[in-house]
């Protein structure tokens, strides 16, 4: 099997009160998002068709996280039977969370603990079966007032073009060296 050279892009990434079209379709008809996913998934990183679509996926997730619309990204992008994984140095290390309900919960969990939060993706890096997510935070503790901003990135695993865990990682170069990367 041949060598995959990974594929670094920076993220357009934009606000969106709500759900588009296609997204709309996405939730009514996931079978046909998820055929879509697969489709793509099978192509080479180095696809400019696949690029474009990742980076659309990633800002539209990101939007719809922003508007708490958990239900379009859990049903568009991730597996049933997703493995969520604490983020590595963050306030949830060492957990880890199975399936759609239960990384629902642990959102709210997240969310409870923050007054404002933020999260803006800025560079993505495609190696085929992994996708690294460079993410800048900006965070309010709801209890201390306290404004935290982080650069932090996550690991998305796929299997047939939905994402079967994720990884999250307060500091960027244990992402990379987690996916073999380096800096």
């Amino acid at each position: 099997m041949a060598e995959v050279t990974p594929v670094r892009q920076k993220i357009r990434f934009k606000d969106r009160p709500r759900r588009s079209l296609d997204e709309r379709i996405t939730v009514c008809f996931p079978a046909i998002a998820h055929h879509l996913a697969a489709r793509v998934a099978r192509m080479p990183p180095s696809s400019r068709l696949r690029q474009r679509l990742l980076a659309r996926f990633v800002a539209r997730g990101f939007a719809a996280n922003k508007r708490g619309d958990l239900e379009f990204v859990l049903a568009a992008f991730y597996d049933p039977d997703i493995e969520w994984h604490g983020t590595t140095g963050g306030l949830d290390d060492g957990t880890v969370r199975h399936g759609h309900q239960e990384v629902m919960r642990g959102f709210d969990e997240y969310y409870a603990a923050w007054e404002r939060l933020e999260l803006t993706p800025e560079e993505i890096i495609d190696t085929g079966d992994e996708l690294v997510v460079f993410v800048h935070e900006v965070a309010k503790g709801r209890e201390s007032g306290v404004v935290v901003q982080t650069n932090t990135a996550t690991i998305s695993t796929f299997r047939d073009g939905m994402i079967t865990r994720v990884r999250g990682f307060m500091d960027r170069s244990q992402a990379l060296d987690a996916a073999g990367l380096s800096d």
